[in-house]
């Protein structure tokens, strides 16, 4: 495969999860009446920064829309945007467990391919 279909892959998966990230949230500020305790949180708690989470999960959402037209159009702007989010996903994810272990699989799965985007079949010189 070539760097162009690792890139294409990574797009679609930064989409998918995208659209997941910002479903589950417009679904939780629809469902903030039945919440129940999750991950250690007190649903009181959710409920009061229920607006504040929404939003930063649409920021983050969105990012990764923006992430996945530039991976798509070979973009080297758009590989590191998709690059940083994965990382800060991979190291944010583990305080939303068990919800964060789809968030952690496609972020590393999002870093591979773009990472072979980015660099291919080159290998260190000795």
């Amino acid at each position: 495969m070539t760097r162009k279909t690792f890139a294409r892959i990574a797009a679609v998966l930064l989409i998918i999860h995208g659209l997941i990230e910002v479903s589950a949230l417009f679904a939780l500020k629809l469902m903030t009446n039945s919440l129940v305790s999750f991950g250690g949180m007190d649903p009181a708690q959710i409920k009061a920064n229920t607006g504040s989470i929404v939003a930063l999960g649409t920021l983050w959402g969105l990012t990764r829309f923006m992430a996945a037209w530039g991976a798509w159009s070979l973009k080297k702007w758009g590989v590191a945007l998709g690059i940083a989010m994965s990382l800060v996903t991979m190291s944010a994810a583990v305080t939303v467990i068990p919800a964060g272990v789809t968030d952690t699989f496609t972020a590393a799965l999002v870093l591979g391919l773009l990472l072979y985007t980015w660099f291919g079949r080159e290998k260190f010189e000795a």
